[in-house]
């Protein structure tokens, strides 16, 4: 594997080269990119970063948005993804920061692991206290890896599942699961049936059944809180009326095609059709 651990700053740039940050991430390069123009993932997953975010455009081409800290500072964030290179640059354009880019260069290793470079250019800076603000931008960003990391893995494990071996799906897994008998229930609980992962809870009084990963990119609904009969996604918040479906924050995704529960004889049957 060549030594990245060199590379030098943009040649002719303006911006003085504070330091970089370099680790080896244990996903593909297509889970990086994912992540990369994810921008709604940010104030979830990246919440000690991130307070808010409102998007004015994104695409395929990267995303713009205006951001605010925990502390209320505000920046205008622009990020855009070459892949042709494996870099994105991101650069703040107004508010706090300004001035500031910072440069991700990604390099395969093997399927699932890849090596990241991210160089960071801030202007202003004494030549003096570089290093110093270099150390802030590299420990910021080992806690944003450490926080992105498992939502890639996780994101990763989910689509594998999916397509490996006709897990999900397969008529060869039972369609339906004895759960016993209610009052020996510890709810909430997780339970499979037709290949699929469900959480059994109770809602009012009422049992209900709800899938434990979010239709949207499969983040872990089951390890979320369920208020008041709403979950929401830990990864990208998009909230869910586990009694009806319905998503209860506007994106077009609800919570469909879900088994049933049935009791005979005391006995609480879940049934996939």
């Amino acid at each position: 594997m060549p030594d990245h651990s060199t590379i030098a700053p943009f040649p002719g740039s303006a911006i003085p080269h504070v330091g970089t940050y370099r680790r080896v991430l244990p996903v593909s390069l297509e889970r990086m990119y994912e992540n990369t123009l994810d921008w709604e993932h940010l104030p979830h997953v990246h919440a000690s970063s991130f307070a808010d975010l409102r998007c004015e455009d994104a695409g395929p081409w990267g995303w713009r948005a205006w951001t605010t800290d925990q502390v209320g500072h505000e920046a205008l964030i622009e990020l855009r993804l070459d892949k042709k290179c494996r870099r994105w640059i991101t650069r703040n354009l107004e508010g706090r920061g300004k001035g500031a880019e910072i440069w991700t260069h990604v390099f395969p290793i093997s399927e699932q692991r890849v090596d990241i470079v991210v160089d960071f250019f801030v202007p202003d800076v004494p030549d003096d206290a570089r290093e110093k603000v270099g150390l802030v931008y590299a420990r910021l960003y080992q806690t944003l890896y450490d926080e992105d990391v498992a939502m890639m893995v996780e994101r990763q494990r989910q689509l594998d599942t999916r397509v490996g071996g006709g897990k999900v799906g397969s008529q060869s897994q039972p369609r339906r699961i004895s759960l016993g008998r209610r009052a020996d229930l510890q709810l909430p609980c997780t339970t499979q049936v037709g290949g699929r992962e469900y959480v059994v809870a109770e809602v009012g009084g009422q049992l209900v059944v709800y899938p434990a990963v979010c239709p949207h990119q499969s983040g872990p609904l089951a390890k979320a809180e369920l208020k008041n009969g709403i979950v929401i996604c830990p990864w990208h918040g998009y909230g869910f009326d586990v009694r009806t479906g319905d998503c209860v924050t506007g994106q077009s995704y609800s919570l469909s095609n879900l088994p049933r529960l049935v009791e005979a004889g005391g006995e609480l049957t879940l049934v996939r059709l």
